[in-house]
């Protein structure tokens, strides 16, 4: 489509004497002017179907973002299932996580061996202390206490501590020796703030326990400890933090994956339940902001890279007709892709889109689009990597297998090579880990996979017929069914002017040979060549192919002015007809231009020469002239050409291949002469690759026929007569 619109959009405007050299001086000059009218016209098409386009994609986008509405309390029971739309943290079970881990790090002290010493320097003063006192003969009891009340604690009574004085020195300093021993132990083993009652605690039971210290000493011991024991091991809280901060940077968010379960049936619904469902969207708002603005931002890079492309490289091609073509074409496919991804991500049909536009438009932006859509899919399916994998590879597939559809199983078999692509894809992803091949859902996933083309290539079937006769857009295939004689309207040619039918069929033969032979589209000449003369169904007899042997011609009795507008009219007659058997507006085009502004120099020349005979002003050319317009495509000019060749070497009596190339040369330069092939954008070169095969196809149609010698009669075999009749040169070469 684009190409064919780029071409058509090509006016030759730059010779200023056409109106002199085709006789009418008002076509030529209109035709620049609809033209330069047309090229002109404001573009407000694209910014109508572009907004259409946008409002269309950011509408599939936001839906698929907007999760479906669940209403639930705390408290109750769930009445159904909730599943996760899309991956969320679970904060709660994330902090209890943090929590744990915390509780786990085991903290950091710092020991402190002047603990030890300083209570080692308390034995050693107490000990000291006792003996200074036992050593003085006077002293009173209330000295006693002044002097050893500063080594325990309060609770430690008088009488206790005198006591201590009464008892046996060796029986103190024993007991003293086992208490030091015992807190040696403790501050070598470590003794932390939390664990000093406990420490004391086990001191002061080892002290209860030996029954060789009076109690008294004993209780004075007991309350040294109380008050003297400190620990020894300082918690760094800076390490100990630092050590926490390292834990948590190991800790991974606790995610709720896509499809996972958050609420099940049955289930009592929680605190947490209610934040993951108003986080997921599931709950509260309707629509969020984050979720507008998403959709907004992701139609806006899809529609944004999409109309850059055709912007960039076929700016030429957006015609109102082409834009609207291709802004139903994305919004059938984005919409397509909604309603079957949301039965699975494996069903996005990306390969019926690029098959569509393939078919419709051109390859090169299926592929790109195709790429577009793909990107869509992953968000419709919910951002999972396998289903742009997915789409991506099938849809790149299915731009290489759709070249030039000739028919429609060509999308079926298009088709069977995504579901190959596709399944070989799936494989591949499992056997890299991004998926796993295991499981009871495998088989159906791959039956989804595989049923992807075949279900991509009947969409793309199904949905071609439809643009085909909104937009009257000539695929191949729709031309293939135009070439089809049992068409209505070539069976009426056949049948009502067989001349000029098999003269179709040779223009179209000599059409498709040349079209092919310059890179033009050889289909689209050689169905235009089949209709160019549909109008002669009419008045058929009127042209020489299709009057029978000894009938009078009827432009004997008519006047050349009369006869050539009888003769021209055909063209008018065939639009007429065309436009009556819905025929597409293209090949119309055909049956307009294949004469363009040319003179019907018979008549002309008849009517000339009657005019001087009767010493009359001679007539005006332009009214021998055809309407037109010029051919404006190779195409038609092709036919043009061929039209006019395949009649004029029909006459030769002697059709030579010399005789046929001057013939062809001749009649092409006259056209060229006359401008009537201005504005098909055929180049001089391309003008002589057309003229040697039109050469090289009627001489190998105009061959040299072998005299067959005639069988001696041979009278005991009656069949001979047979024999010569049937086996004539005419009869064989036919």
């Amino acid at each position: 489509m684009f190409r064919k619109a780029e071409k058509a959009g090509k006016i030759n405007n730059n010779n200023s004497n056409n109106a002199a050299s085709s006789g009418n001086s008002k076509r030529p000059n209109q035709e620049n002017g609809n033209g330069l009218a047309q090229r002109l016209k404001p573009r407000s098409h694209l910014l109508v179907w572009g907004a259409a386009t946008f409002v269309v994609t950011f509408a599939v986008f936001l839906i698929s973002l907007v999760p479906p509405q669940v209403e639930l309390k705390v408290g109750e029971v769930s009445p159904i299932d909730v599943r996760a739309t899309k991956e969320v943290v679970d904060e709660a079970a994330t902090e209890a996580l943090r929590a744990e881990v915390i509780a786990g790090v085991s903290e950091v002290y710092d020991s402190n061996p002047r603990v030890l010493d300083e209570i080692n320097g308390l034995f050693d003063d107490l000990l000291s202390k006792l003996n200074t006192l036992a050593s003085s003969e006077e002293i009173a009891t209330q000295d006693i206490v002044r002097e050893l009340r500063p080594f325990v604690s309060d609770d430690v009574s008088d009488t206790d501590i005198i006591g201590v004085m009464a008892t046996s020195p060796a029986v103190v300093e024993s007991a003293i020796s086992r208490v030091r021993q015992a807190v040696e132990d403790v501050l070598s083993r470590g003794l932390k703030s939390e664990n000093l009652d406990k420490a004391k605690e086990d001191v002061k039971s080892q002290l209860a326990a030996t029954n060789s210290i009076p109690e008294q000493v004993a209780r004075f011991l007991a309350g040294f400890i109380d008050k003297n024991l400190k620990p020894n091991l300082i918690l760094n809280q800076e390490e100990t933090d630092k050590k926490i901060r390292q834990a948590l940077t190991q800790v991974e968010p606790v995610r709720i994956r896509r499809d996972e379960f958050i609420v099940r049936k049955g289930e009592l619904v929680t605190e947490n339940h209610i934040v993951l469902l108003e986080k997921l969207g599931i709950m509260g708002a309707r629509v969020r902001f984050s979720q507008v603005s998403g959709a907004f931002l992701i139609a806006l890079l899809f529609c944004g890279f999409t109309g850059v492309y055709l912007v960039t490289y076929h700016a030429d091609a957006l015609t109102p007709k082409n834009t609207a073509l291709l802004a139903l074409v994305i919004m059938l496919s984005l919409v397509v892709l909604k309603l079957l991804t949301g039965i699975s991500g494996f069903l996005a049909p990306v390969p019926f889109a690029v098959m569509l536009s393939a078919t419709l438009i051109d390859r090169r932006f299926a592929a790109f689009f195709g790429a577009g859509l793909a990107f869509a899919s992953g968000v419709l399916a919910g951002f999972e990597v396998k289903y742009v994998a997915l789409a991506l590879t099938s849809g790149l597939a299915s731009a290489l297998a759709v070249k030039k559809v000739w028919n429609r199983t060509q999308l079926f078999k298009a088709g069977l090579v995504v579901a190959i692509v596709g399944g070989a894809t799936y494989t591949c992803l499992g056997l890299t880990g991004a998926m796993a091949l295991e499981g009871a859902s495998v088989w159906r996933e791959v039956m989804l996979v595989l049923a992807n083309g075949p279900l991509s290539a009947v969409l793309a079937v199904g949905s071609l017929p439809i643009f085909e006769t909104m937009f009257g857009i000539l695929t191949p295939i729709r031309l293939l069914e135009l070439s089809n004689p049992e068409h209505p309207l070539l069976n009426r040619l056949l049948m009502e002017a067989p001349g000029t039918y098999h003269h179709s069929i040779m223009v179209g033969n000599l059409a498709e040979a040349a079209a092919t032979a310059i890179g033009a589209d050889s289909l689209l000449a050689r169905v235009g060549a089949y209709y160019h003369d549909i109008g002669k169904i009419k008045r058929p007899y009127l042209f020489t192919e299709n009057q029978v042997f000894d009938m009078e011609n009827p432009h004997d009795r008519m006047s050349p002015s009369l006869s050539s507008t009888v003769i021209m009219s055909h063209v008018k007659d065939g639009v007429e007809l065309a436009r009556e058997y819905k025929v597409p507006e293209q090949i119309i085009d055909f049956i307009r231009e294949h004469h363009g502004t040319g003179l019907a120099s018979y008549f002309y020349v008849k009517a000339t020469e009657e005019a001087a005979a009767k010493n009359e002003k001679p007539p005006e050319e332009w009214a021998f002239r055809y309407e037109g317009p010029r051919p404006g495509s190779k195409e038609t000019a092709i036919v043009m050409l061929a039209d006019s060749i395949e009649a004029a070497t029909r006459s030769l009596s002697r059709p030579t291949p010399d005789r046929i190339e001057s013939v062809v040369r001749k009649i092409i330069q006259e056209r060229l002469f006359d401008h009537q092939l201005d504005r098909s954008d055929l180049t001089l070169r391309e003008l002589d690759t057309i003229a040697e095969t039109f050469v090289q196809v009627l001489t190998g149609l105009f061959h040299t026929r072998i005299q067959y010698p005639k069988p001696k009669k041979n009278d005991n075999n009656p069949s001979n007569d047979n024999n010569v009749k049937d086996g004539n040169g005419e009869a064989n070469d036919s």
